[in-house]
């Protein structure tokens, strides 16, 4: 009799080993999940602590564990715990994630580069409604990097962009090319003729004048913020005779309908994208370098001479535009981006040498060449 009870708790005993191992591998998969979960939440904007749902659960387990038999109040704590250690779990990923601000609102051309510039990383996007406001997020600590529009391909450079970025202490750390698809947006299939307004950011309406100069010609035009506001906004109306003019991820975070594709009048319109932050790119091999110079006097010769300083080093010079300084009329600031990296010598001598003919010389940012939608980040950060 005392082997038979022995082989029997040998027997039992097997049995919950097997089950604790069961155990471990649920709680490391639910653990698991809390983490994607945190990641969601994140990009939703939503609290870590969520009541209403802990509650759900508490709700559930209690109703399971009467129906199984189980003392409520020990399956209480043990959840109740887990609660708690996925609560931690997810104030860790938070922290853990690298916080993006972005030219917002969601559903925006920035907002569709961020993502293909990021689209690697466990990151937190985050939309803002200005190009100053993504700036003071960096400056103050409230985010790690940003994403602003600097230059299109029809409608030239983004001129708040470029004044304050000679005014702020953010620096470029990399840059993507989108190419830029508009569309014709609805609440339901219509014609064009009985389209009585279009809703657009006044850059989108410039890029697609043509088309609406020939189909939409009685149609009036209205400019917002932002494409993605303009599609916003034709989702909220009452109204089902007007449209915007947006990107197709527009159209489906308000679920809308697509009344025409690509109706940009230049077909290889692309907008490029400056990502900013406070931290210095190291050298790639493959980099660009953009600077803003501030020319002193204002006499013949005066740029020349500092263009001359690259092409005695080789360099070649990518862009180069001038604005007002925003001072004394007459007075301008020049941007120029050059191929190659400010600790390559021959970059830094001619800077240096630019430093001593100018009023000052601003280095916007030394950082990798643009990968057409492709990351640049992960290589140049060492994250993943």
């Amino acid at each position: 009799m005392q082997l038979s009870d022995e082989r029997l708790l040998r027997e039992l005993r097997g049995k919950i080993d097997a089950l604790d191992e069961k155990l471990v591998e649920l709680l490391a998969e639910r653990m698991n999940l809390v983490k994607e979960i945190a990641r969601v939440k994140s990009r939703l904007k939503l609290s870590v602590k969520d009541v209403q749902r802990e509650a759900e659960i508490i709700s559930r387990v209690e109703k399971i564990a009467k129906e199984k038999g189980l003392d409520w109040s020990f399956a209480q704590d043990i959840f109740m715990r887990i609660i708690k250690k996925g609560r931690d779990i997810e104030g860790e990923i938070r922290k853990s994630l690298l916080r993006v601000a972005y030219l917002g609102p969601r559903g925006t051309f920035t907002e569709e580069a961020t993502r293909k510039f990021f689209n690697e990383i466990d990151a937190e996007l985050i939309p803002i409604t200005t190009i100053s406001g993504v700036i003071s997020m960096i400056e103050e600590g409230h985010a790690d990097m940003g994403v602003l529009p600097i230059e299109n391909s029809v409608e030239g450079s983004v001129t708040t962009t470029l004044d304050l970025l000679v005014r702020s202490n953010v620096k470029i750390c990399g840059e993507i090319i989108l190419p830029i698809e508009h569309s014709l947006i609805g609440k339901e299939k219509i014609g064009f003729n009985e389209i009585t307004a279009v809703y657009s950011h006044p850059q989108a309406l410039a890029q697609c004048r043509n088309f609406l100069a020939k189909n939409l010609p009685q149609a009036r035009l209205h400019e917002t913020s932002s494409t993605a506001e303009a599609v916003r906004l034709v989702a909220l109306s009452d109204a089902h005779d007007v449209a915007a003019i947006g990107s197709v991820a527009a159209a489906e975070l308000y679920g809308l309908l697509i009344l025409a594709r690509g109706i940009q009048d230049e077909q290889t319109n692309e907008t490029r994208f400056a990502v900013i932050g406070t931290r210095l790119m190291p050298l790639t091999g493959d980099d660009k370098t953009s600077i803003a110079i501030f020319l002193l006097q204002d006499r013949p010769g005066a740029l020349c001479e500092v263009l001359e300083e690259f092409k005695e080093r080789n360099i070649n010079l990518t862009r180069i535009e001038s604005r007002p300084s925003k001072k004394i009329l007459g007075d301008y600031i020049f941007f120029i981006d050059l191929e190659g990296h400010i600790e390559q010598p021959e970059v830094r001598e001619s800077i240096e040498r630019i430093s001593s003919k100018a009023g000052f010389v601003k280095i916007l940012g030394s950082f990798p060449k643009a990968r057409r939608q492709n990351n640049c980040w992960k290589n140049v950060s060492g994250k993943s």
